[in-house]
C-alpha cells in the first residue's frame, strides 16, 4: 500500500520517535485556509505496555517540542488527542496538521 507523500514523510519521522510502535494513517485530507494549503492527518499509534513512550502525555509533551524536517512541509500542529489501554497495548490517536511550504 503506497502513502501519500505528506503521510509518508511524517510516518517515517514518527517511527524515527517511537520505533517501537505500530503506526498506521487513520484518514488523510487537504486542508486549506486563505492563506495557506496544507493536509490533516489523523493517525493511529499502537504500542505494546511498558515501552518507553507508552505515556500518552509525554509523548504528547514530546511532539509538541520536536522540530520536524520534513520536505516542502511544516508540521504546524501535532498532538495526541485519545488514549485507550486495551489488551495489554495502548493505542494512542494523533491529529496533525502539515503546511505545505
Amino acid at each position: 500500500m503506497s502513502m501519500p507523500t505528506q503521510a509518508a514523510a511524517l510516518h517515517k519521522a514518527l517511527r524515527a520517535i517511537i520505533p517501537a510502535a505500530d503506526i498506521s494513517i487513520l484518514h488523510e485530507r487537504p486542508w486549506h485556509s486563505l492563506t495557506f494549503c496544507g493536509t490533516q492527518l489523523c493517525l493511529s499509534v499502537h504500542m505494546q505496555d511498558g515501552t518507553w513512550h507508552s505515556d500518552a502525555e509525554a509523548l504528547s509533551q514530546l511532539l509538541s517540542e520536536h522540530e520536524f524536517d520534513l520536505p516542502r512541509q511544516i508540521v504546524a500542529d501535532i498532538a495526541v488527542t485519545q488514549a485507550v489501554m486495551a489488551k495489554g497495548a495502548q493505542c494512542l490517536i494523533i491529529d496533525a496538521l502539515l503546511l505545505d511550504s
